[in-house]
């Protein structure tokens, strides 16, 4: 299966979603904020990375989504966010035609359950597949 990289200030998330993921056969690395993914990433670049919006700072995951884009540009990026609790559901991700400023594979509101995770990663890694 794949190397996932998941980014999440919150353990306790990081704990379910590792745990899904290695049950199903996928290989997990951790971080729990975004300079831990720029450190896991020099070690071994993941071939999906779930990424949390608000971290350290409210805008911290977008800030790394943009920048592994331009690092990374085939890596898919997962956002993941419970950003509909503070703003308006007026707002809703289009992936084509947001990918200019939000350079995603997908952006899944919290909670996730661990089938909508699954089949992202499943989706991210197809996607990825057709690319190269």
């Amino acid at each position: 299966m794949a190397h996932v990289l998941l980014v999440d200030d919150d353990a306790d998330i990081i704990e379910i979603y590792r745990t899904v993921l290695e049950q199903s056969g996928h290989k997990v690395a951790a971080a729990y904020s975004a300079q831990q993914a720029w450190d896991a990433m020099e070690k071994a670049v993941p071939e999906v990375l779930v990424l949390d919006v608000m971290m350290e700072e409210f805008d911290a995951g977008f800030r790394l989504a943009h920048d592994v884009a331009i690092r990374y540009p085939n890596l898919p990026i997962l956002l993941l966010t419970a950003v509909h609790d503070y703003m308006s559901d007026a707002w809703q991700f289009d992936k084509d035609k947001d990918k200019g400023w939000l350079p995603v594979h997908r952006f899944l509101e919290k909670p996730v359950s661990p089938e909508q995770l699954l089949a992202a990663i499943k989706d991210a890694l197809a996607g990825a597949a057709s690319k190269s």
